[in-house]
């Protein structure tokens, strides 16, 4: 029902004089790759994703020390000085990590600190990620400037550069990571896929095995569904890239010791989902996360349906791209429902929605600016669902906008009301000058009462304010008047977007984020302890905020963030468990981070003492608000640490 409705909104002769499909080279050849359209503009290509990339990191910056750096430089600190952490059952994940990435940034630190070869990577990772971007979009939007428009709408999307709504995972990243590197470089497997260079693809989607294999496997659902479609033309390059392919990701699969387990602990898969369960089940994100990425794939198709209909450009090859990465996360809720063994729990098929959430909304944008492109009996409606699907990113809405935008296409004015209303207001005047100013009282409105609603008002405003001008007559209307008008739109967004996320001026020139006063005061504890403490001594630490080991090189007991290291040594599930549970932290259900900080506060002096003793603990650290009678040897505004005495 859909489809015939979309079909009646957008009837095949909507778009100007729509060729038969037999006649339009870019129909007829679907399944074709677009290879030899970028050999005239490569200076295009590298010059919008520099802008891309700057773009983002002035937006989101560089974050050293957060996120998944509170596991990972303790790792890098073990790497350079194996003494480290001294009966820490942590290094046996640490020996285990399946990745070359961590030992390159450990060898390459020797030369310059860790915060300085990470800072490249990551300026590294962003300009492969946009340069790919770029080169998927350039042949697919024909107008260069709503291609720049495209990318930076997901250069400072709020909701690509958070954590994704199924998987909790990430897509871009403030924080380098092994995982940024690879999405990367996967952003160019799938260019050179829906190229068909089968063999540059197998071979760059081998070598990224070796930076993350989990995200390297998510692409093999892509070149399964590729190969069954190119296998009739492409059967030699197919098979030649299968067996490099393999070749090439063999010895990681033979020199990886933390790969393969046959004998996993009692409740492994339940210490997995206690630890974190976004990554293997939907019991841990929140309902709205869940219609979120729900209003995404679900806009993706309609949006399908509109090109299908309407008689913008179609892609196949990349609405088929979109289609397998789906492939990953519906296997993983299903497994996860059916039977979640701990092999499939730790291949967290959910964390595929990386690459599901990014093409969805690539989809949305494409075709929403070849609807732009297309000149149309009904410029208004056009304009209308165009704009917005390119600026959609912009909002910090996520799902209830998304739901907006899928209404306005099942909508998508099938009367022509929507026509008539630009029309009669252009007629009016008066009409005109009483919406205007309704729209912009509720902006004034919306900015002093909620500022995170005001971009979502300047959207409908400007865009309102577009329809009724490329809802002229005919005659009266630019040639152009539509994209001009959408490029406006977007300058005005990105500028509103890029002041609500940018601190300050000298972000510009330096994209280091500042840790906050909490941050300084965690990391001053850490650095107290590795200057007056013995390289073997023991923390008792707050459960959140975690890292404890990564700047004072000393081992902590109880930290919520040392689940990762069930990952890579199951065995430690076990020890996991006992500690969470002794520190108080909710075990069967997953509750906030604010929620495992508090239970940490509740903890008496006289368990925190016996646990230090029965663990063999040297030290305990608290937050400075909670009263303790002991006597800190070392406290500043935030924490407070004290000696266990014998």
């Amino acid at each position: 029902m859909i489809r015939f409705a979309i079909r009646d909104h957008f009837p095949p002769g909507a778009i100007g004089a729509v060729q038969p499909e037999e006649d339009i080279p870019f129909v007829r050849d679907k399944l074709e790759p677009s290879a030899g359209r970028l050999n005239d503009r490569p200076l295009q290509v590298l010059l919008l994703g520099l802008a891309g990339a700057y773009a983002n990191v002035v937006a989101y910056g560089f974050n050293y020390g957060g996120g998944n750096h509170q596991f990972e430089l303790p790792l890098l600190n073990w790497l350079r000085n194996p003494r480290l952490y001294p009966h820490d059952p942590v290094r046996e994940a640490f020996a285990r990590f399946p990745t070359i990435f961590w030992p390159a940034v450990a060898h390459l630190s020797h030369w310059m600190s860790a915060e300085k070869v990470l800072f490249l990577f990551f300026l590294i990772t962003k300009v492969l990620f946009f340069v790919a971007l770029a080169l998927l979009l350039r042949p697919r939007v024909q107008d260069i400037w709503l291609t720049a428009f495209v990318i930076l709408a997901i250069a400072l999307s709020p909701t690509l550069n958070d954590s994704t709504p199924l998987g909790g995972s990430d897509v871009l990243d403030s924080t380098q990571t092994h995982t940024s590197l690879a999405i990367a470089l996967l952003l160019w497997v799938a260019w050179l896929l829906l190229e068909q260079r089968w063999v540059a693809a197998a071979v760059l989607c081998g070598i990224t095995v070796y930076i993350s294999a989990p995200f390297s496997a998510f692409m093999l659902f892509a070149f399964a569904v590729f190969a069954v479609i190119d296998w009739r033309r492409c059967k030699k390059s197919i098979m030649a890239a299968g067996v490099l392919g393999a070749a090439i990701s063999a010895p990681w699969l033979a020199l990886s010791r933390g790969v393969g387990y046959s004998h996993y602990p009692n409740a492994y898969v339940e210490a997995l989902t206690a630890f974190y369960p976004f990554h293997f089940t939907l019991r841990g994100p929140e309902a709205f996360e869940v219609l979120t990425a729900a209003a995404l794939v679900i806009a993706a198709a309609l949006m399908i349906l509109v090109a299908r209909a309407s008689g913008p450009r179609r892609d196949l090859r990349f609405e088929i791209l979109a289609f397998s990465s789906l492939l990953p996360v519906v296997l993983g809720v299903l497994l996860s429902v059916v039977h979640l063994t701990p092999g499939i729990a730790r291949l967290q098929l959910l964390r595929a929605d990386s690459f599901l959430i990014l093409y969805s909304i690539l989809l949305v944008q494409m075709y929403g600016a070849n609807l732009l492109e297309a000149s149309t009996r009904k410029p208004a409606t056009a304009f209308l669902v165009g704009s917005t699907a390119i600026l959609l990113p912009l909002s910090n809405s996520l799902g209830l906008v998304w739901w907006g935008f899928i209404g306005m296409m099942l909508w998508a004015d099938p009367q022509e009301r929507f026509e008539r209303l630009t029309r009669a207001a252009v007629r009016q005047p008066a009409l005109r000058g009483a919406i205007s100013a309704a729209l912009t009282a509720g902006m004034v409105i919306a900015w002093s009462r909620h500022a995170e609603w005001s971009l979502v008002v300047v959207l409908v405003l400007v865009t309102l304010a577009g329809c009724v001008i490329v809802g002229t007559p005919r005659k009266a209307q630019p040639e152009g008047g539509a994209r001009r008008i959408v490029c406006v739109l977007a300058t005005a967004s990105c500028i509103v977007v890029a002041a609500s996320i940018v601190p300050g001026i000298s972000r510009f020139w330096n994209p280091i984020v500042a840790p906050t006063p909490l941050e300084s005061d965690w990391r001053a504890v850490q650095e107290w302890a590795r200057a007056n403490t013995e390289i073997d001594a023991q923390f008792l630490v707050p459960t959140y905020p975690c890292g404890f080991r990564a700047f004072s090189e000393r081992s902590s007991w109880g930290e919520w963030k040392d689940g990762q290291a069930m990952y890579l040594y199951p065995p430690f599930a076990e020890v996991y468990r006992e500690r969470m549970v002794a520190v108080g932290y909710s075990w069967q259900k997953w509750i906030s981070t604010e929620s495992i900080t508090e239970n940490y506060t509740h903890l008496s002096w006289d368990r925190a003492v016996a646990l230090a003793r029965q663990n063999h603990l040297r030290y305990i650290i608290q937050f400075r608000d909670v009263s303790y009678p002991g006597v800190p040897v070392f406290a500043n505004g935030h924490y407070a640490v004290y000696k266990v005495e014998s």
